[in-house]
């Protein structure tokens, strides 16, 4: 038995063993119905006519409800299986593992999620779960988990109600974990990431379960849907907006379904950033990528031990985040790449001696040291402030060499990516507004006559006509509610 790649997964919180994880709430009424409810095998005609076809349960905890939580289980995971429905059980690592394991692969599970590797062989597929700042890439299962992630939208202020919060530079605050699933792309490639995060428990959030899956989803990875006890009551009580924010969130993820090979497209971006990613450079490292992608710079990011695996084709500067000199031939292959006319972002200056560096603008506390046909960007007090960082990488590598980018973007970001085999682009655009985003135009650096444009629950792309936007192309979107995406064909990227 394998982990399915093809699981699309949903929390599906009952019986005893959750009634006693979730505690006290502020509605205990409204919960303990929906736990009860959810048992029942009834409940899943929920599913039908959806793409969710993998089903996360409480299984063991390793106290005295494990047996009632199974006995409760039993009939809903008989009735889901008649389904193609099939389910994944969480299991406490402990003494008693493996005849935990062994009782969810006797009841029909198909797969555990542990927060440990186990010490033992074990009777089922294992998917390992980790804390966000923790993930051991290494040891990764094929579909891994990780837990500590954000509600992706933006971010309100507390104290006023709806009102959006704002960065430095006035752009609204958008929380994303999006930088995540970039960062485990390479860190752990070719496996699946299922991002679990639940839903605030507020009314406010009923209408943006799809952005949290278009959040996932163009970038690369799976929510595990993970819906309120509220929502979860209202849904069988066929409430009309309960209803419809079901409906949204199944047609979003059909839509991605239906894309799934623009998961092996790569990451475009002129920006490269280098790091490990890991011990005493992992939080520095993690914001810069967090504020980037918030800025909506494309970048891409490479392990520092495969900085020199593939050439930097295609890049006009590296962002060298660790403060470690790198040793040959890692520094002939970025000096190289500056004498070529690349730009290096570093914390202190590797290039050949007698240079004399320069200031490039009295705003930017950089030395420039000229290098060839390129440039060795250093910073006057060394990497400090990761924001700061993001602010100056996208200057120093300058706006003029943007592949990508969105005029009155409100509340959007776009990813864009690229498949050599092809020559085919994707645009993805996500609102993480519930509001509808209108007038968004998007410019590629391209020249295309038209691109295709995809929208949830349309069968078929619409053509759009591209207009001259020198040195690119402009299209005009239409109102975006959750998610689109514009693929060019025949594309020079």
């Amino acid at each position: 038995m394998n982990l399915n790649p093809d699981w699309i997964p949903m929390k599906w919180p009952c019986g005893p063993l959750d009634l006693a994880r979730q505690g006290k709430s502020s509605n205990p009424e409204v919960k303990d119905d929906s736990l009860a409810a959810w048992a029942k095998p009834t409940a899943l005609e929920l599913l039908k006519g959806t793409p969710i076809n993998c089903i996360v349960v409480e299984w063991a905890g390793g106290g005295a409800d494990d047996s009632a939580q199974q006995q409760a289980l039993k009939p809903l995971i008989e009735a889901g299986r008649q389904m193609g429905i099939s389910f994944v059980g969480k299991v406490s690592p402990g003494n008693g593992l493996a005849a935990s394991v062994e009782s969810a692969r006797a009841a029909g599970i198909s797969a555990v999620i542990l927060d440990q590797p186990p010490k033992i062989p074990l009777g089922l597929p294992v998917i390992l779960q980790f804390a966000q700042d923790e993930v051991a890439w290494d040891v990764a299962t094929p579909i891994y988990s990780a837990t500590g992630l954000e509600w992706p939208g933006l971010k309100l202020d507390t104290m006023h109600g709806d009102t959006a919060v704002a960065g430095p530079t006035g752009v609204p605050w958008v929380n994303s974990n999006a930088w995540f699933s970039l960062l485990a792309r390479e860190l752990a490639p070719g496996k699946i990431r299922w991002l679990d995060f639940d839903t605030p428990d507020d009314p406010k959030h009923l209408a943006t379960y799809s952005m949290a899956v278009a959040d996932s989803e163009a970038y690369g990875s799976r929510w595990i849907i993970s819906p309120t006890d509220e929502f979860r009551s209202a849904l069988l009580k066929a409430n009309p907006q309960a209803v419809a924010s079901w409906s949204e969130t199944c047609k979003t993820l059909a839509f991605f379904e239906s894309h799934r090979e623009w998961e092996g497209f790569r990451s475009e971006g002129i920006l490269a950033v280098i790091s490990d990613f890991r011990g005493d450079h992992a939080f520095m490292s993690d914001e810069v990528l967090n504020l980037l992608n918030r800025s909506r710079e494309q970048f891409q990011i490479i392990e520092r031990s495969k900085a020199l695996s593939n050439p930097f084709t295609g890049l006009k500067a590296i962002l060298w985040l660790d403060d470690v000199t790198p040793g040959n031939p890692q520094l002939e292959g970025l000096l190289a790449f500056v004498n070529q006319g690349g730009l290096l972002i570093a914390p202190a200056y590797w290039g050949p001696p007698g240079v004399t560096p320069k200031k490039r603008a009295p705003a930017i506390d950089y030395k420039m040291y000229n290098v060839g046909k390129g440039q060795i960007a250093v910073p006057e007090e060394g990497f400090v402030n990761p924001y700061q960082i993001a602010i100056d990488a996208h200057l120093l590598a300058s706006r003029r060499n943007d592949l990508v980018r969105l005029f009155n973007p409100a509340t959007t970001n776009c990813r864009a990516s690229f498949d050599p085999a092809s020559k085919t682009q994707v645009v993805q655009i996500v609102n993480y507004s519930s509001q509808p985003a209108d007038f968004v135009t998007l410019w590629v650096r391209n020249s295309p006559h038209a691109g295709q444009l995809w929208k949830p629950g349309s069968k078929d792309a619409a053509t759009i006509p591209g207009k001259p936007g020198a040195p690119g192309t402009e299209f005009d979107l239409p109102t975006i509610a959750v998610t689109c995406a514009v693929e060019i064909e025949g594309s020079n990227t």
